[in-house]
């Protein structure tokens, strides 16, 4: 196990090299990897195991668009999505994506903050439509998410 300084100079070290050598440029480049950082500190995982991409449902052309991070664990295939909705602000919780009970859209399930969040999630049984008629245990944005299709009566009609 390495110190604590030196996985901060490494955290360091990912965030200034993702910053300048990411295609998007600089400022895309810092958030993808300050998301990177944020979900591997939250979750107890390795930088190695946190993958970033551009969200291209929820685009916006303002400062901090959308990043989805993919968590893979380093003991099973499993992976989990995440959507840091706006990057820049670093107190902002992560949002857990995955099927929409009704369209299979992925959408907002959970906001993880840390990793008891991620359990406490995962120890409940897999969403349902009957669910929905409480969403006390959703996320705000579960409703108003794009990830829904069209057609699902759960989404926002926009």
């Amino acid at each position: 196990m390495t110190s604590l300084a030196e996985r901060a100079h490494a955290a360091a070290d990912y965030i200034r090299h993702h910053t300048a050598a990411n295609p998007r440029g600089p400022y895309r480049g810092e958030e993808h990897a300050r998301t990177a950082v944020r979900l591997a500190a939250a979750l107890g995982l390795g930088l190695e195991q946190i993958t970033t991409a551009p969200d291209p449902l929820r685009r916006r052309t303002t400062p901090g668009e959308p990043v989805l991070a993919t968590a893979t664990c380093p003991d099973t295939p499993e992976k989990y999505v995440f959507l840091a909705r706006f990057p820049i602000y670093e107190d902002e919780p992560f949002e857990l994506l995955g099927p929409c009970p009704e369209c299979f859209g992925q959408v907002p399930l959970a906001a993880i903050r840390h990793l008891a969040d991620l359990g406490t999630h995962l120890a409940r049984p897999p969403l349902a439509p009957e669910d929905l008629a409480h969403p006390s245990t959703l996320p705000d944005t579960f409703a108003s998410d794009e990830g829904h299709t069209s057609t699902c009566c759960y989404g926002e009609i926009f």
